[in-house]
C-alpha cells in the first residue's frame, strides 16, 4: 500500500503504480485528506481527488479543456485522441450531434430484446457448467457482439476488439516515449479495419457506421473525424463495459449479503449497476484536462497550461459526498457518481453500458441461486482501466438448489 503524509509526499505519488492495482483506495483517501490538488513530480501533472473539485473540473470545459486529449500526454490532433474525447464546443457539439440520434432513450430501449437474447445465451452456458470465467464467457462476448451489431460491422476481427481497446486505453496513461509495438499494432489494426470498412462500404445499412459515413458525405464530419468515430466509439464502449461487468460480478461474489438483497429485491438491479460504477469505476485513475487560464482548485493556484487529472476513482469514494463510501450497497441512494463523467463530455455510450449491465444482472438474479469466487481473479494490468483479465466464478443454477 502506498503511504502518503503531507502534500510534499503526495507529489511523489504514482497513480499508475502496479502495487496500487489491487487496492488504490487507501492512497486516494490520503490524497483527499492531505493533498487534494497536488502536482505529481514524476509526470508534471496535477491530480485532483475530491468529488466536488473533480465534478467542477468536468463541468467547466472552458477552463479545463479537452482539446489536447484525455490522456497523460497531449495529442497532436483531435483524431489522434478521439474526436469525442479531444474536442471542446463548438466542434465537440457538432461531432456529438452527428451520432446523437442513436443514443436517445427510445433508440437504446429498442436494443433490449437483442441484448437479452445474447445475455441469456451467454448465461445459459455459465449456469450449465456451474463454473465459468466470467470475463471470457460473459463480460467480453456480450458487449463485443452488441457493439459489432450496432455499428453494423462484419464478423471478422471481433476477437480482437477487446485487446485493441485495452491496449489503446493503456497507452493513454503512458508518458512520452512510452509507445510500444503492441500499441502500433492495435491502432493500426483497429483504424485500418474501420477505414477499410468505410472505404468499401462493408457496413450494414442504417447501422451506426452507416450513419457516421453518411454524416461525412453531407460534410457534417471531416474524413478523419469519420474514421476516428468509427474506431473511437468501439474502443470507448468495449473495455469500459467489459470492466463494468467484471467489477459488478466480483463485487457481488465478494459481498454475499448484497447478492442476497438483490435476490430478495430484484427491483434494485438498476441501483446496483450505479453502485458498481461508483464503487469500482471502470476508468481509473481518470481522464485529463488542461487549464486555459490561471485558476484555483482546492485553494491551490494552477497556472494556464497546467495538465490535470480528474481522478474518478477517488472522487467516487469521497466521504464528503458518499456515506460509508468504501461499502458496496446495492440500494445506495442518492448515488450521483462520476464514473461516466459530467458536463458536455458525459459519456455518450452510458445508456448502452447501463442497458447491458441491467440486462446481465437481471438475468443473473433471476436464474442464479449463488455467485461466488471459484479461484483467484487476475487484475487487468492497465494504466487507465480498472477491471479483470480473468474472474473464475461458481454460478449455481436456481433450479439445482
Amino acid at each position: 500500500m502506498t503511504t502518503i503524509s503531507g502534500p510534499s509526499a503526495g507529489s511523489a505519488f504514482d497513480p499508475f503504480a502496479p502495487e496500487l492495482r489491487d487496492d488504490p483506495y487507501p492512497a486516494y483517501a490520503a490524497l483527499r485528506d492531505e493533498a487534494p490538488c497536488v502536482r505529481l513530480d514524476r509526470y508534471g501533472v496535477w491530480l485532483i481527488s475530491r468529488y466536488d473539485d473533480v465534478a467542477a473540473v468536468l463541468r467547466d470545459w472552458e477552463t479545463f479543456s479537452s482539446a489536447q486529449g484525455a490522456g497523460l500526454e497531449p495529442v497532436a490532433t483531435p483524431e489522434e485522441g478521439g474526436v469525442i474525447l479531444s474536442t471542446d464546443p463548438p466542434d465537440h457539439t457538432r461531432v456529438r450531434r452527428a451520432v446523437a440520434r442513436d443514443f436517445t432513450p427510445k433508440a437504446i430501449g429498442a436494443l433490449e430484446p437483442r441484448v437479452r437474447d445474447l445475455v441469456r445465451a451467454a448465461l445459459d452456458g455459465a449456469l450449465t457448467e456451474g463454473e465459468v470465467d466470467w470475463i471470457a464467457q460473459v463480460a467480453q462476448p456480450v458487449p463485443t457482439t452488441v457493439m459489432a451489431e450496432l455499428m453494423g460491422y462484419p464478423d471478422r476481427h471481433r476477437e480482437e476488439y477487446c485487446r485493441w481497446a485495452s491496449t489503446i486505453f493503456d497507452s493513454m496513461g503512458c508518458p512520452a516515449g512510452g509507445a510500444t509495438p503492441a500499441l502500433a499494432e492495435a491502432t493500426g489494426g483497429l483504424f485500418g479495419f474501420v477505414a477499410g470498412i468505410a472505404a468499401e462500404g462493408e457496413y450494414v445499412t442504417d447501422g451506426w457506421a452507416d450513419r457516421i459515413v453518411q454524416a461525412g458525405g453531407r460534410g457534417e464530419l471531416a474524413r478523419g473525424e469519420v474514421v476516428s468515430l468509427l474506431g473511437g466509439i468501439l474502443v470507448a464502449a468495449m473495455d469500459t463495459t467489459v470492466n463494468m461487468l467484471g467489477n459488478l460480478a466480483h463485487a457481488l461474489a465478494t459481498h454475499p449479503d448484497q447478492w442476497a438483497r438483490l435476490v430478495e429485491r430484484p427491483e434494485l438491479v438498476p441501483s446496483a449497476i450505479e453502485e458498481c460504477l461508483r464503487f469500482e469505476s471502470p476508468v481509473q485513475p481518470g481522464f485529463f484536462r488542461v487549464t486555459t487560464t490561471d485558476t484555483t482548485v482546492a485553494d491551490v493556484p494552477l497556472p494556464a497550461g497546467s495538465r490535470v487529472m480528474a481522478a474518478f476513482g477517488s472522487a467516487n469514494r469521497d466521504p464528503r459526498r458518499f456515506a460509508d463510501p468504501d461499502r458496496f450497497l446495492v440500494d445506495r441512494s442518492p448515488n450521483e457518481h462520476l464514473a461516466f463523467g459530467r458536463g458536455v463530455h458525459f459519456c455518450l455510450g452510458a445508456p448502452v453500458a447501463r442497458l447491458i449491465g441491467r440486462v446481465v444482472l437481471s438475468e443473473l438474479v433471476a436464474n442464479a441461486a449463488e455467485v461466488r469466487l471459484a479461484g483467484s481473479p487476475v487484475r487487468k494490468p492497465n494504466r487507465m482501466l480498472r477491471g479483470f483479465d480473468s474472474l473464475p466464478l461458481a454460478v449455481r443454477n436456481r433450479s439445482r438448489r
